[in-house]
């Protein structure tokens, strides 16, 4: 795998591949899709409810929110490489910046499933370990309960975008390739 900085993202300045015109797209994802949180979050109170319920409680500090933030941001990097990792051998990696934050994509084909693990990885290993984590910290240790709760809030939680491709994916068949050219991504049955 080759990592390639694109720099800021303008609309236009993102790899193409030659996708035929028989080839499908997997929906458009806006600011507005960020609906797919809700689940999500109410799986987060749910556990959050029964830390405070049946294990001791929660307990947060004021001023460790912005730290877990703010190790959260500088983990954003690292995010996007556990995208790239994902990728076949040898696959050329692009990394860029929006307004929303870091962004990776790939003109490399690959399979539905492998698709689905590049947009799982990151939320798993940053949101979810740092989530099973704090569930396991117990109340008396405040500091490290705070900052792994906004850790994973903002791990999962940026996420969203991630979640919405599984979601779509999801719908289209098992065999199918998948394949990012420009700011869309395309299918086709193999």
């Amino acid at each position: 795998m080759k990592i390639k900085w694109l720099g800021k993202y303008d609309g236009s300045n993102l790899p193409a591949a030659d996708v035929s015109a028989y080839d499908k797209t997997l929906p458009e994802i806006t600011t507005k899709s960020a609906w797919v949180l809700i689940p999500f979050l109410l799986v987060f109170a749910f556990f959050c409810f029964c830390k405070h319920r049946y294990f001791g409680g929660l307990a947060f500090s004021r001023g460790n929110w912005a730290i877990g933030i703010g190790i959260g941001l500088l983990f954003c990097p690292v995010h996007e490489l556990l995208h790239a990792i994902c990728y076949p051998a040898g696959s050329r990696v692009f990394m860029f910046y929006t307004m929303q934050g870091l962004g990776t994509t790939c003109t490399t084909p690959i399979s539905r499933n492998r698709f689905i693990l590049v947009n799982a990885l990151p939320a798993a290993v940053l949101g979810g370990i740092s989530f099973i984590l704090f569930l396991a910290v117990p109340s008396s240790h405040a500091r490290l309960s705070t900052i792994l709760w906004a850790f994973s809030m903002l791990h999962l939680g940026a996420g969203y975008v991630d979640f919405l491709n599984i979601v779509h994916s999801l719908k289209i068949p098992r065999s199918a390739t998948i394949q990012i050219s420009g700011a869309r991504i395309y299918w086709k049955e193999r």
